[in-house]
């Protein structure tokens, strides 16, 4: 058996709207439900706006973000 490097996730892209509830980021899926996100910055400017978020799961509810864009 030969060590293998585990293979990178795939970025997945969500699109919703930005909320804050509690000190945490919150995105309301366009596909339903909300998953919290882990932003490297903090989006003040896209708040309750649309967005498109780049990133990956990292826990059924919790979404590692790399980039939120406005759509």
């Amino acid at each position: 058996m030969t060590d293998c490097p585990p293979e990178p996730m795939t970025p997945l892209t969500f699109t919703g709207r930005l909320i804050r509830r509690d000190g945490a980021f919150i995105l309301q899926r366009d596909e339903g439900g909300t998953v919290e996100l882990r932003l490297p910055r903090v989006p003040v400017d896209h708040v309750g706006k649309s967005v498109a978020v780049t990133g990956r799961m990292i826990a059924p509810d919790l979404f590692e973000a790399d980039g939120v864009r406005g759509v």
